[in-house]
């Protein structure tokens, strides 16, 4: 079968930060359509950013950890123009902390994923949840760990209806990680309560998975639908997860089109927005210059959720069908990664679609018809001397005030936005 290309020894790791070729004579320039520029922050010198979290006023980012950043910046974004560091909370290089979840006024979870081989070097490490005290906003107190088995949890969904923490994370004896579920019921307490993998992914199981196609089956995140999850699985696609009773999650289907057509893998986040019959996934570009085929958005009919049909794609220029990259290769030649990432995870059925796309900034699109989808607003920030092109990484809404936040994830900091009509 006819397969796009992929380089079997792509720029992986901390190298393609500053080892991969590029072509650029100088720092790209500020691009938008519909979006413009209301402030910025380099976040103190910690511009390598990730999640971010704003709640009245007061803005919480993760960093990244891509230039040795490790940590929360605390800002006061009342005024957006002028956004100001009021706090930042230095974590110990042993493992990564690059996500923030609120869970109440007064309680938020951070992961804590322990780099490789840092075991060694801090035995006193710990991985899996981070419990933290936002009584007073600004100053954040570590209350507790919530353990879990080997390099802890990666990514952390918070549903609010049923009290659970969906997390990627790592089980003794299983392949990459699997998802774990706690109970938040006493928020300053999670309580492991389900496990969940893929059949092979526990030591002497067969692989459910094509072993020559799926390079990694980890789990990535998951999100509530009702009584069930959608969940990704990195190149071994999304599934639908049966959550009736969450301390014993069954599998209802998986899909993959990395598998079965050679499609972008890296499953990143599927998520059927509230009040929607429609499920979106986007996965993520992991590699530099297009090596890879670039990662790209799905929309899903899920009006049958035991059988769920792809309705379109999305990609904001235009792409080769065979080679699956973009047709205008400026896009690959930058020493930076192309393609999709973080979706803005608030949206409803009535939002528009905000996806962050490395260096093609972040796009915003008109989803209202899941079978033509259509880019109605972006943002490229401008580069600079140190990083030419922008990596942009997360963004968020705040419904309060209608502003856009997006984060960089090698060093161009924090950018705030707003929509020109």
């Amino acid at each position: 079968m006819s397969r796009p290309y992929y380089d079997p020894n792509p720029i992986s790791g901390p190298e393609q930060y500053s080892k991969a070729e590029y072509t650029l004579k100088e720092p790209w320039k500020e691009q938008a359509k519909g979006l413009r520029l209301v402030g910025h922050s380099d976040l103190n010198g910690w511009g390598d950013a990730f999640q971010i979290k704003v709640n009245k006023g007061i803005c919480y980012v993760a960093a990244s950890g891509i230039n040795g950043n490790d940590g929360i910046t605390i800002l006061d974004v009342k005024d957006p123009r002028k956004p100001k560091v009021l706090n930042q909370m230095r974590d110990g290089e042993a493992a990564r902390t690059h996500k923030v979840v609120p869970i109440t006024d007064d309680i938020m979870i951070t992961n804590s994923e322990l780099r490789v081989g840092m075991k060694e070097k801090h035995p006193e490490a710990i991985g899996g949840l981070r419990v933290l005290d936002t009584s007073d906003p600004v100053h954040p107190k570590l209350i507790r760990y919530a353990e879990t088995d080997g390099r802890g949890i990666h990514r952390p969904i918070y549903d609010p209806r049923r009290k659970l923490i969906y997390s990627s994370g790592f089980k003794n004896g299983c392949k990459e990680r699997i998802l774990l579920i706690h109970d938040m019921k006493e928020p300053t307490r999670p309580e492991l309560i389900g496990e969940f993998w893929l059949e092979g992914q526990m030591e002497g199981e067969t692989p459910s998975w094509d072993t020559e196609t799926v390079r990694s089956q980890a789990c990535h995140e998951a999100h509530p639908l009702g009584d069930y999850l959608t969940c990704t699985w990195w190149d071994a696609g999304v599934s639908l997860i049966d959550l009736k009773d969450p301390t014993k999650p069954k599998l209802v289907w998986r899909h993959s089109p990395h598998e079965t057509h050679g499609w972008a893998g890296a499953n990143h986040t599927f998520v059927v927005p509230e009040g929607s019959e429609f499920g979106i996934n986007a996965q993520e570009t992991v590699v530099v210059n297009c090596a890879h085929p670039p990662a790209h958005v799905t929309f899903y009919d899920m009006r049958n959720i035991m059988k769920p049909q792809v309705a379109s794609t999305f990609m904001p220029y235009d792409v080769d069908p065979k080679t699956m990259r973009p047709r205008d290769d400026k896009w690959c030649k930058t020493g930076a990664r192309y393609g999709a990432h973080n979706l803005w995870h608030g949206m409803k059925a009535d939002d528009l679609l905000y996806v962050c796309w490395f260096n093609a900034g972040l796009r915003v699109v008109d989803w209202s018809n899941p079978f033509a989808p259509k880019e109605v607003a972006y943002y490229i920030p401008a580069g600079n001397k140190e990083r030419a092109v922008p990596q942009s990484n997360d963004c968020f809404v705040d419904r309060d005030t209608g502003l856009i936040y997006v984060s960089d994830r090698w060093g161009l900091g924090l950018h705030i936005l707003e929509h020109t009509n």
